[in-house]
């Protein structure tokens, strides 16, 4: 009988590194907003590094018993199978940060917040939510990136790494 952890093992490390990308994902995006002020180009940035690196983990790490074939082939699978994923974080980007940013800081009472005491002056958390325009591209970033671990879960689990023949 296998234990707890042998029966789960793939799904709780998947989980893990997903944690992982989210954090390589959120601070490339970050980072590029903070140097360059362009969402757009943050998200692109952020999504290649965030693919290059949860390749690299469920390849070595989570999906160990995965079928043998060719590092590329897998490789062009995964790519593949994360476009959907990343043009569905440029569209929604483009639609809940850039085009109707306002419409969602008005929406979700972001604009009535006082970013000028509490938890929001602290450097780090401001750099991410200091204010009504990163609050809002902050919360539309974790919508995306939670849609993109159970999307990309799945699209690894059917298409990429396929389990042996039993």
């Amino acid at each position: 009988m296998k234990s707890s952890w042998e029966q789960h093992k793939e799904l709780i490390l998947y989980l893990i590194f997903g944690v992982l990308t989210t954090i390589v994902y959120f601070v490339a995006r970050f980072l590029t907003v903070h140097i360059s002020q362009n969402a757009l180009l943050a998200v692109i940035i952020a999504q290649v590094s965030a693919i290059l690196f949860a390749f690299i983990t469920n390849k070595i790490w989570v999906f160990t018993r995965a079928e043998k074939s060719s590092l590329l082939s897998q490789f062009m699978k995964f790519v593949a199978a994360r476009l959907f994923v990343f043009f569905l974080d440029l569209f929604v980007t483009w639609l809940c940060i850039e085009k109707f940013g306002s419409f969602f800081i008005k929406l979700f009472l972001l604009d009535h917040l006082n970013y000028q005491s509490g938890i929001t002056t602290w450097p780090l958390i401001k750099s991410f939510i200091g204010s009504p325009v990163l609050a809002n591209t902050f919360i539309w970033s974790m919508v995306i990136q939670v849609a993109a671990i159970v999307l990309n879960y799945v699209f690894s689990k059917l298409f990429v790494f396929k389990n042996k023949k039993q």
